[in-house]
């Protein structure tokens, strides 16, 4: 059957649009009675679909879309806020770097998270990765913002895990970022960035690390390491740069005395050479205590007695007394003062040299003498006689008088160390003319009374124009043999 779509005009307000019933089949056949057609129900009221239908479907679906959008708009409004980006914390990135691993390292420094959160211990990421030789990841934290300067609980720092390890490209990049080094502060251990340049082994970074360790009196362990690793080297530009930053002389670990008086008692001239050379104080001071060891090497019993019992000995003297003539020459080429006095005994460095009998020693504190082999004084006590000697040969012969019992000449080789025209002996107040001391003793040759027999009181009395001559032909150095 149709269907069929007409108006329903039932009520006067309003008129709707429905569907009327189905009209029967044989309502649209011909009457069997009737030729005229048959008459349709409703009538004036039949519409048909097409017609109608389209124009008013589509107003409807533009006002559902208007709808939908309304809906939407309105549930965009109303509706909750998109998820907020999820919070990162530094320790969640000290966790990664600790276990290294880089897919979160990644994620986290895209994110933005501070680089200088902490763990436990005190540690920064950056202080992590290179304790880990992740040399890359530290690069990449000093570009995130990472902090240089930060120590861990132990005072430990990124620039001494790069000097530990040895990476001077590292160890210059952190450098450059620092702004207050101090590479004499130890961490709790006790080791300092000196040391740990040391057990990295780099030798541009020992270098660095010396040159900005501040003026002290005082050597550390480190200096001292630092400073025998480089005499083994012989590197004298480091030894030279250590010497300069320190006023007290360098003595070996757990020791008293300095170094370079070690090498004279000991004679290592390598070693006294190079620290001399090297700007090593030559006027240094021997400790009022000196090390036991170092005692056991003075051959010298007189020596050993001036260290133990006088103070404010120096290397002058130290040389002097044993004899050591190149290295006094050497200290004495290198500015040591030859004026210079122990404060108990008042003894200088010629004084030392004259008492022990080293009278080619007191030469050199006196600035000179004659050799021996050109000319020379010799006494015997025996003939009471006087010989000057020229090139090995007797040129002069004079009588003299030395000591007598009670008051015996002292035997030995000495030196003529001042001469004064007009002396005057302070012990038994008579004059001595042409007065010629020996070796700063209290005796010496003089012009005086002279029989034939040993009458004085330990000095060599000389007839008074043998005495003019000597004093004016007989320099200051000159050897005297007693025998």
């Amino acid at each position: 059957m149709d269907r069929r779509m007409g108006w329903n005009l039932n009520s006067t307000e309003r008129a709707t649009l429905n569907w009327t019933r189905p009209i029967p089949a044989f309502s649209k056949a011909r009457a069997r009675f009737s030729r005229t057609p048959a008459a349709l129900l409703d009538e004036p009221r039949i519409l048909f679909g097409p017609t109608l239908f389209m124009p008013r479907l589509k107003k409807r679906l533009i006002f559902a879309a208007a709808v939908v959008l309304l809906i939407l708009f309105w549930a965009i409004a109303v509706g909750p806020e998109p998820p907020a980006r999820i919070s990162i914390s530094p320790e969640e990135l000290v966790r990664a770097v600790t276990i290294q691993r880089d897919s979160l390292i990644d994620l986290y420094l895209i994110e933005h998270v501070d680089p200088n959160g902490r763990d436990a211990q005190g540690r920064t990421p950056l202080l992590i990765t290179m304790s880990q030789q992740d040399w890359k990841t530290a690069q990449r934290l000093l570009a995130a913002g990472a902090r240089v300067d930060i120590a861990d609980k132990n005072d430990f720092t990124p620039l001494m895990a790069a000097a530990m390890h040895g990476n001077l490209d590292m160890f210059k990049l952190i450098m450059a970022r620092s702004d207050n080094i101090h590479p004499e502060v130890p961490c709790a251990d006790g080791r300092d960035l000196l040391g740990l340049a040391l057990d990295g082994g780099n030798p541009e970074i020992i270098n660095t690390v010396i040159e900005r360790l501040p003026q002290t009196s005082k050597w550390t362990t480190s200096g001292r390491h630092a400073l025998n690793a480089a005499l083994v080297a012989q590197n004298k530009s480091q030894i030279r740069a250590l010497l300069s930053k320190h006023s007290a002389p360098p003595t070996p670990e757990g020791k008293s005395v300095s170094f370079l008086a070690y090498a004279i008692a000991g004679n290592n001239s390598s070693l006294f050479t190079t620290l001399l050379a090297c700007g090593a104080d030559p006027n240094t001071v021997l400790p009022p205590q000196c090390d036991k060891d170092f005692l056991a090497m003075l051959s010298s019993k007189s020596m050993r007695s001036y260290v133990e019992e006088d103070r404010n000995l120096n290397l002058l003297m130290l040389a002097a007394g044993l004899g050591q003539d190149d290295y006094l020459r050497a200290l004495l080429e290198a500015g040591a003062n030859r004026n210079r006095w122990t404060s108990r005994y008042k003894m200088s460095a010629l004084d030392v040299a004259a008492e022990t009998g080293h009278w080619r020693a007191a030469q050199l504190l006196l600035g000179g003498g004659p050799s021996p082999d050109r000319l020379r004084l010799e006494i015997s006590l025996a003939l009471q006689r006087v010989a000057l000697v020229k090139d090995g040969v007797p040129v002069y012969r004079t009588q003299c008088s030395t000591g007598r019992p009670g008051y015996s000449t002292k035997r030995g080789e000495f030196v003529i160390t001042n001469k004064e025209r007009y002396h005057r002996s302070t012990i038994y107040h008579v004059d001595m003319p042409y007065f010629m001391r020996l070796s700063c003793l209290d005796f010496g040759m003089h012009a005086g009374y002279v029989p034939n027999y040993p009458a004085s009181h330990g000095c060599i009395r000389l007839p008074e124009d043998a005495a003019r001559k000597f004093f004016s032909e007989i320099p200051v150095g000159t050897l005297v043999t007693v025998q």
